[in-house]
């Protein structure tokens, strides 16, 4: 049974998400009216934040028996302490099936709890996942690759995750996510091999923004992206935290692939 203390936790940390008033809605005179208007609508649906709340297992089992949590559309989870056995409950849950945004930053999992998402029947909804800061190789990455069930993301956080090369041809290899607009590999570890794979793969056509930070690269990788036709809508490139001269962020910003970038986030040049 969920504890008094913990119901508490989650109602307080639920935010009514409304992008336009309906019609029953309109006629209210306040914002506190609105927003009661609107919690008791069919409608309704939440932002959920419990971001360093020091969420046990237990309590994702009394988070998944909550009334509302059929009603959340973001649930933000980083930094706590329910392990891939919670990631698992979640995944399993008939509860999730509204979930568009799902953040489960720094919680130390592992490859496991990836592909327990990767397999769900219920995150088909599922657009932004982010996963940074745990301890997920290449193999997490072939779960989510050859998911059906996340075959709909636009926006994937792979941040300080120890990916390598290896994960990195996995990303680009066969693969079921082809609508990602947003795709994140700051200090990956991805190395020279890595960018080529990405480089050379046909999976990125509708990338908006590609992050490769922090992922200790020299000048000859930007004769590798120069060359490149892998981008064709990419608007923001970021390479900051790498180690390229004056001469190769000018050859960037001349490369008739990247025609489309307007924004080389590069470190100052002084």
């Amino acid at each position: 049974m969920i504890s008094p203390y913990f119901e508490s936790l989650i109602k307080n940390s639920l935010t009514v998400l409304a992008e336009e008033p309906d019609d029953s809605t309109g006629m209210v005179w306040s914002e506190e009216e609105a927003n009661a208007e609107i919690e008791n609508s069919e409608k309704a649906i939440y932002k959920l934040d419990l971001i360093d709340k020091e969420v046990l297992l237990e309590e994702i089992a009394d988070l998944l028996s909550y009334d509302t949590i059929c009603k959340v559309k973001e649930l933000w989870l980083d930094k706590n302490e329910f392990g891939d056995e919670g990631v698992e409950a979640l995944a399993t849950s008939t509860q999730i099936k509204k979930l568009m945004v799902l953040s489960l930053a720094y919680n130390k999992l592992s490859n496991y709890s990836v592909q327990s998402l990767a397999v769900s029947p219920f995150l088909c909804n599922l657009r932004k996942l982010f996963l940074q800061g745990n301890n997920l190789s290449h193999d997490a990455l072939r779960a989510l690759a050859s998911s059906q069930t996340l075959s709909n993301l636009q926006m994937l956080y792979l941040n300080l995750n120890p990916i390598g090369p290896h994960g990195a041809r996995v990303l680009a290899g066969e693969s079921q996510m082809k609508n990602l607009r947003e795709l994140y590999l700051q200090k990956t570890g991805l190395g020279l091999g890595g960018l080529e794979a990405l480089c050379e793969s046909e999976n990125f056509q509708e990338l908006t923004l590609l992050s490769l930070a922090g992922n200790g690269l020299v000048d000859n990788a930007v004769d590798v992206l120069c060359r490149s036709k892998a981008f064709p809508r990419l608007i923001t490139l970021d390479l900051y935290h790498n180690r390229l001269s004056d001469r190769a962020v000018d050859q960037l910003r001349s490369s008739a692939n990247l025609k489309s970038v307007r924004a080389f986030q590069v470190d100052w040049r002084g």
